[in-house]
């Protein structure tokens, strides 16, 4: 059976290796799957500072807090001090992208790591028939480095280390 891997509307094609589809593709495959969609992939400061800004309006401080270390806390901060402040939407999320940049953006997610030499993707649970085969498959492939699911992460959170 063909393999269907699709993307969402932030979801960047090109930013998944050839390597990184052939994982997933190996992975659905191994949990008796045919399709997946990619919900997000490599992040720039400012994609990550909207989606941590939408993220946080949708599911509080402290929900967003849960998921993130000690650098995105930090813009999970930022977030707070502008709210508090009085500032718009767009200068929230401003105030939060310069300080990704300032920390290091990778530092604050893995999705703004370099794609060619780690390629970060979340699937959509809802794209994942199986949900316990799936999971099972991606913990049996060495090939993933680091695997969140929910509820610690609101998607499938896959990171494949380029060769």
């Amino acid at each position: 059976m063909p393999i269907t891997i699709s993307f969402g509307t932030n979801a960047k094609r090109a930013f998944v290796s050839a390597q990184a589809r052939k994982v997933i593709e190996d992975i659905l495959k191994a949990a008796g799957l045919t399709s997946c969609l990619i919900s997000s992939t490599a992040r720039s400061p400012a994609d990550q500072a909207r989606i941590m800004f939408e993220n946080i309006e949708a599911h509080g401080v402290a929900n967003q807090k849960a998921l993130y270390a000690a650098a995105g806390d930090a813009v999970i901060d930022t977030y707070s001090q502008a709210k508090k402040a009085g500032k718009t939407p767009k200068q929230i999320q401003a105030a939060m992208e310069a300080k990704i940049i300032s920390i290091g953006p990778a530092k604050v997610s893995r999705h703004c790591a370099d794609p060619k030499k780690l390629v970060v993707v979340d699937i959509a649970p809802s794209s994942i028939g199986s949900k316990s085969a799936f999971e099972k498959a991606v913990r049996a492939d060495k090939r993933v480095k680091k695997f969140l699911l929910p509820p610690l992460d609101p998607a499938y959170h896959l990171e494949i280390p380029q060769a």
